[in-house]
């Protein structure tokens, strides 16, 4: 059995499937985020233009935050490492960044801060998706909800019993819609709901 991440499976692109690749971010990758800009093709359309300086505000934030717990020591950069460092410390709270990449775009496609709690549940930070996809200029869909549904399989892998996490006013919809249930500032996903998403990719990756 193929270990659970990385992980390759189809979002769509414009209406064709196209194959992309999540994995556990360097902190070299999480660095690159930093320097996302807002497209200049979106300075006529305010809407779009928002939600582009969100996903670039999101990463910088992942950033700052990330650098944190890359200079403690307690950052990870692959599932081997967090699950050595869950190991050696069970109690302890440590950090990983997650990516998306594909060889027909030429940049990460978007990611997540996660933090793995002193009670073993991860806690999303932030998810973003690159400002070229979230401000609609590529016809590039399902990168956020793939993210998220990855987060699932990692947390079945280490048995962890909920993945939750704050919902903005943009983003209490998505959480609300893919869950099935009300979401206002906050989200919980618990372990029926974690076994179905991670099964969910899991078919993805077969079909991929």
């Amino acid at each position: 059995m193929p270990p659970p991440i990385p992980i390759s499976f189809a979002v769509f692109r414009g209406e064709e499937p196209a194959i992309v690749t999540l994995d556990f971010s360097s902190d070299a990758d999480v660095q690159a985020v930093t320097r996302w800009q807002v497209p200049l093709e979106l300075e006529n359309d305010s809407a779009m233009q928002a939600r582009a300086a969100d996903a670039c505000d999101f990463a910088c934030f992942a950033a700052k935050r990330w650098q944190h717990y890359f200079e403690t020591g307690t950052s990870a950069e692959s599932l081997v490492s967090l699950q050595r460092m869950i190991a050696t410390d069970a109690e302890g709270e440590f950090c990983f960044n997650l990516k998306v990449t594909a060889d027909w775009f030429p940049d990460i496609l978007g990611g997540a801060l996660v933090r793995r709690t002193w009670c073993h549940h991860l806690m999303i930070d932030l998810l973003f998706v690159h400002p070229a996809i979230s401000g609609k200029l590529h016809a590039v869909r399902n990168v956020g909800i793939s993210i998220f549904r990855s987060i699932c399989i990692i947390a079945s892998h280490l048995g962890c019993e909920r993945i939750w996490g704050e919902a903005t006013r943009d983003s209490a919809a998505f959480y609300a819609h893919h869950l099935n249930r009300q979401v206002k500032d906050e989200f919980f996903c618990e372990t029926t709901d974690i076994r179905s998403m991670a099964e969910f990719m899991e078919t993805k990756r077969r079909a991929s």
